[in-house]
């Protein structure tokens, strides 16, 4: 069996009526609205962290090099295509 407990939230009157008429437009329960709007929050959170953490993974990388010129970008791609080439092929052409 489910434990539900009863809480009572004093709000507003002006936060209260939002979230009235908010459930009223949806045809539900204000603390459906309430539960709702709690697993959006908590989604963003999380989204927020995890960009959080690949944008630290990024400049951890050494960033996006936004600004590069032409020739800066295909050098930098000759790079990696040459380590790749090394790292994955170069054993048969020795």
């Amino acid at each position: 069996m489910i434990d539900t407990k009863t809480v009572n939230l004093e709000l507003p009157a002006t936060v209260y009526e939002d979230l009235s008429s908010l459930a009223e437009a949806e045809q539900s329960a204000p603390a459906e609205v309430v539960a709702r709007l709690v697993r959006l929050a908590r989604q963003r959170s999380i989204w927020l962290q995890e960009l959080t953490a690949l944008q630290h993974q990024i400049r951890q990388d050494g960033g996006l090099k936004v600004g590069a010129t032409r020739d800066e970008v295909v050098d930098t791609l000759r790079q990696a295509r040459h380590a790749i080439f090394d790292a994955e092929y170069a054993h048969l052409y020795r």
